[in-house]
């Protein structure tokens, strides 16, 4: 499923409060919807194995400039 069918990236409240709450953290947005989207991807059982490896990979990218 892509990410855009998430109901916060489709609305520009639901953007502004992801921007606010990423930056709270110092979690890029990109990396966040990334996230989001692997936890779509692996939405069955028998997928969600890997979700951890990829959250590891998503969070240990070097720091990039992003757009």
């Amino acid at each position: 499923m892509p990410r855009e069918m998430v109901t916060l990236f489709r609305q520009e409240k639901g953007l502004a409060l992801l921007r606010r709450h990423c930056a709270a953290i110092g979690l890029p947005e990109e990396d966040l919807k990334d996230l989001i989207e692997e936890v779509i991807d692996k939405d069955s059982m028998a997928r969600r194995r890997g979700l951890w490896q990829a959250f590891d990979e998503i969070l240990d990218r070097p720091e990039e400039p992003r757009r």
